[in-house]
């Protein structure tokens, strides 16, 4: 089986899946639009200008249809992320179908959740539609497409080690935000402002726009990751917290958390919080410290768990064979 995961490494969740499927046995290859500013990785990179501008259209659609015309022949199943695929307006889908193509779409969080079906009919020309989890599967319109299969984010996690610190006298707080607003930054300011005005013990590290590796390095040196305080659920950032062994704060929605315990038997080790309850949670953080490095094992194991690639590629893999001969 010939499988192309295209067109962004969001988080480097697409990565991590393709690697895994190659451990697999599978052939996958990743294409990006682009590489920067975050550095995720890549197999074939495009290079494209800026896609989110209409004027970089003609510049953009030769490399495309290329890119097209390149991967049609030689790959049995299309794995599109985020709602995107490889050419403006999903002009590809028809031909897909045509040439009896396996097509995936997984979304990531905004690209599906909470929209209305109208906007999302490109579905309909889909094989299978992952989600990376329950709350995602409960707030995705439904439509005239494939019941949506949840396969929660996936991690490489030979590339991340353990690493925890010992607790100081002040309590190293991270936060990187992608996008302000959708992850609440507002409140983690304002609640860790607060508590230093108080004269708590507390710094705030805030990782916006830098590489992935100067990002996990910052990661590494805090004691606690504050991953977002309004969405209901986790993402890329807490995963990648957890895998280093770090305690995350997060708001989790308690109907997808029941449904995550009870899928895989576990216990979430994740700290809850919303906007109004932040101050006080870090608050206690800090009283409690020195157990920090356990729930961050803690963490690890999770992530482990749940998140490892090798087992996420299993799952997607099964996915590929229904939509797929497995000849091919």
């Amino acid at each position: 089986m010939r499988v192309l995961h295209s067109p962004i490494n969001i988080a480097g969740g697409a990565g991590a899946i393709s690697q895994g499927l190659r451990e697999l046995g599978v052939e996958s290859t990743l294409l990006v639009f682009n590489e920067r500013p975050f550095e995720r990785g890549f197999d074939v990179n495009l290079e494209l200008r800026d896609t989110s501008k209409l004027s970089s259209v003609p510049l953009n659609l030769p490399r495309q249809l290329n890119a097209f015309v390149w991967a049609l022949p030689r790959f049995d199943v299309f794995h599109f992320h985020a709602g995107l695929t490889l050419l403006p307006r999903k002009l590809n889908l028809p031909v897909l179908r045509l040439a009896r193509k396996g097509i995936v779409f997984q979304s990531w969080g905004s690209d599906l959740r909470g929209r209305r079906a109208s906007e999302v009919r490109y579905l309909r020309s889909a094989d299978a539609v992952i989600v990376g989890g329950f709350l995602t599967r409960r707030l995705a319109p439904r439509g005239r497409w494939p019941e949506y299969d949840v396969v929660h984010p996936a991690i490489d996690l030979t590339e991340w080690e353990p690493s925890p610190v010992e607790p100081g006298e002040v309590l190293r707080v991270a936060h990187a935000p992608s996008k302000r607003a959708v992850k609440g930054t507002d409140a983690v300011l304002a609640a860790v402002e607060s508590l230093r005005t108080r004269g708590a013990p507390i710094e705030l590290d805030l990782i916006e726009g830098v590489p992935n590796r100067e990002a996990r390095l910052r990661y590494a040196a805090a004691d606690v990751v504050v991953d977002q305080v309004r969405i209901g659920w986790y993402g890329m950032l807490a995963i990648e917290s957890m895998a280093l062994a770090k305690p995350v704060v997060v708001h989790l929605d308690e109907e997808a958390a029941a449904e995550t315990e009870g899928a895989f038997g576990l216990e979430l080790p994740l700290v809850r919080a919303t906007e109004s309850t932040l101050e006080d949670v870090l608050a206690g953080l800090i009283e409690v410290r020195e157990s920090l490095p356990e729930l961050g094992r803690q963490s690890r194991e999770y992530v482990e768990q749940v998140h490892g690639h090798l087992k996420v590629a299993r799952q997607v893999l099964e996915i590929y064979e229904r939509v797929r001969p497995a000849s091919s």
